[in-house]
């Protein structure tokens, strides 16, 4: 059975976009082709370019809903009144113990011409609204991003026990 038949609800696009996280999870940068997310995704290159004119375009793809996922979250904790920050680490860690797939498109960013600008503003506006003083909020940022970077970069600095603790203390931060 193809991917299409097995998934009829899932749309060509998201398929697109599941592949191509599967791919970057699994064989890394050097797996990230179009003929390899096409084949992932059961449809032909044609199929692909058809959804996604370029890699550049993939990427773009990717790196666009990572963001909307983000500001869903955020705005669920918001909506709870959680703090953002506190939010969005929680977010990285449950990504960090499920293998790093909804932030793996964060890997592929050196290999775009342009930036995802709603990426960049989602950061910069975390970073605002964190309501953390001074270099604290980025800190805290960049050290949970840091993780899973790591993880989906396969350095093996930290086993699980020690991340859990890392999580932990930065969570206990951010509820000071």
């Amino acid at each position: 059975m193809t991917a299409q038949t097995d998934r009829p609800s899932i749309s060509a696009h998201d398929r697109i976009l599941d592949a191509a996280e599967e791919l970057i999870c699994t064989g890394g940068i050097a797996g990230f082709t179009l003929d390899a997310v096409a084949h992932a995704a059961g449809l032909s290159k044609g199929g692909l370019l058809y959804h996604f004119s370029s890699k550049d375009s993939l990427i773009s793809g990717l790196q666009r809903r990572m963001a909307s996922r983000l500001e869903q979250t955020l705005r669920d904790a918001e909506r709870q009144r959680e703090p953002i920050l506190e939010a969005f680490i929680r977010e990285l860690r449950q990504d960090y113990e499920s293998g790093g797939r909804r932030f793996a498109p964060l890997l592929l960013a050196r290999e775009q011409q342009d930036p995802c600008h709603e990426l960049q503003a989602l950061m910069t506006c975390l970073v605002r609204q964190s309501g953390r003083e001074g270099t604290e909020a980025t800190l805290l940022l960049l050290a949970a991003l840091g993780m899973v970077l790591s993880s989906l970069a396969r350095l093996p600095c930290i086993n699980s026990q020690q991340a859990a603790e890392l999580f932990d203390e930065m969570l206990a931060i951010c509820s000071k």
